[in-house]
């Protein structure tokens, strides 16, 4: 048998680590080379100020709520919780993702939910979000609820939640809408002397407070008398206002401020703000207003109290 030479068997050896060095250089080389990310630019500063908890009223006089948190120099609403009514079925959407459900670009933002329902909201500055959601069931639009939310769940007004501060007598009771008890709801009551309007501020079991107005000819006529301004009281709502308030000890044995024989001198009631609801429906109309209230109110057996307080509720028709 020949044998190599040693020197080119070294050289071959020598030729193959080489080889190999290169080929694992080139890996790595390769891998060093990839085309680096270009880095995402910052969103809009201006939509970083909305950061927060909004929440507040649909067209249905139902809750809604949206959390907006920034990241990564972007605005995103993560959260968004919705009830709302279809017919008699009251629903409660609530949906959360913590990368985001849309981001915020130039004060806007909008989304669809799973079953192709949609939400889209506009920032109008840093105390008030207007919006609308697009109700898809049974495969189509069924309903289209436009939305209000604030900044400042605490606030006391039209653009706030509904609620109602009062004191009867030395007691202070202050109720504010809620996803579980407390809500605003109101109707219209046909009379044998014409209609009359109604507002009020409710439990699950009975109204707290009802605001009422009349006697109107037409619910058409809503419009006319609630204003901004002073409004007189009469007995029954006959030919002006009437409050009927339920103590929260005392729920089967209302107050009101109709007495004829005493009346409500010295007494005033005030609308102090009026803010007409887009409905996204030509067959419903909605306002919602803030009345302030001092007064006397009357029960069976002669009994008097004195009632002074803020609503912030809705009439409808």
């Amino acid at each position: 048998m020949i044998m190599k030479a040693p020197s080119e068997m070294q050289f071959r050896r020598s030729l193959f680590f080489l080889l190999c060095a290169m080929a694992a250089f080139s890996v790595v080389w390769l891998a060093g080379c990839k085309p680096e990310e270009t880095p995402r630019l910052p969103g809009n500063p201006g939509d970083l100020q909305f950061e927060g908890l909004w929440i507040g009223n649909t067209s249905q006089m139902k809750l809604a709520e949206f959390e907006v948190q920034n990241i990564e120099e972007h605005a995103y609403v993560t959260r968004c919780r919705l009830s709302y009514m279809i017919g008699d079925d009251w629903r409660l959407r609530d949906l959360h993702n913590a990368d985001g459900l849309s981001e915020i670009i130039d004060r806007h933002f909008s989304f669809s939910l799973p079953d192709q329902s949609t939400v889209a909201g506009t920032f109008a500055d840093t105390t008030m979000l207007e919006g609308s959601m697009q109700i898809v069931y049974g495969a189509q639009v069924a309903e289209t609820i436009t939305f209000i939310c604030v900044s400042d769940s605490s606030r006391n007004d039209v653009i706030g939640l509904s609620q109602l501060l009062f004191k009867l007598e030395d007691k202070t009771w202050h109720f504010i809408q809620d996803y579980d008890f407390y809500y605003p709801q109101t109707k219209t009551i046909a009379t044998d002397s014409g209609w009359i309007a109604a507002g009020e501020f409710a439990t699950r079991t009975s109204p707290i407070i009802e605001l009422r107005a009349g006697h109107l000819e037409l619910p058409a006529q809503i419009p006319e008398i609630f204003v901004v301004g002073t409004k007189q009281f009469s007995p029954f709502a006959a030919d002006g206002f009437e409050i009927i308030i339920h103590d929260p000890g005392y729920y089967y044995l209302p107050w009101t401020t109709s007495d004829t024989a005493r009346g409500q001198e010295g007494s005033s009631l005030n609308i102090s703000e009026i803010l007409e609801i887009n409905t996204g429906s030509s067959h419903e109309n909605l306002l919602k207003f803030t009345a302030d209230f001092n007064c006397k109110v009357y029960r069976e057996y002669g009994q008097m109290r004195h009632l002074e307080g803020t609503f912030t509720g809705y009439v409808r028709w």
